[in-house]
């Protein structure tokens, strides 16, 4: 089998992170990929976006800043995917243990925000 290149493009990546995460930590359990909106943002990385609440809580596009980019990228993806995974499956809208257990099984580093100062946020633009 011929591994599949990876994306060079944020919302590529996106796609293909949460899709590789849905098959293979949660049995395709999340629904389909809901899309991502790239904005001009730098009060944030990345947000999960969601309507309704229980059984009728949907996810809706994530929100991922343009100035995401290298290592921060992909943590900011998997940290998003545990945040939809927590709300859709727990009910759980903070960075509490059940976001934590959904940080580790997608390959986060379960950090609740990245302070300046942490080697990810390097490159990251200064207001």
């Amino acid at each position: 089998m011929q591994a599949r290149p990876i994306p060079t493009n944020a919302p590529d990546l996106f796609r293909s992170e949460y899709d590789r995460i849905n098959r293979s930590v949660y049995g395709g359990s999340l629904p389909a990929f809901p899309g991502v909106d790239v904005v001009d943002r730098t009060d944030i990385f990345s947000m999960t976006r969601t309507r309704g609440e229980g059984a009728w809580r949907r996810l809706q596009p994530f929100l991922l800043s343009k100035h995401v980019s290298g290592p921060l990228l992909l943590e900011s993806i998997r940290h998003e995917v545990a945040h939809a995974a927590a709300l859709l499956f727990d009910e759980d809208e903070d960075h509490g243990p059940a976001w934590q257990e959904h940080a580790r099984l997608c390959g986060a580093a379960g950090d609740v925000t990245l302070d300046p100062g942490h080697p990810l946020r390097a490159a990251w633009p200064t207001v």
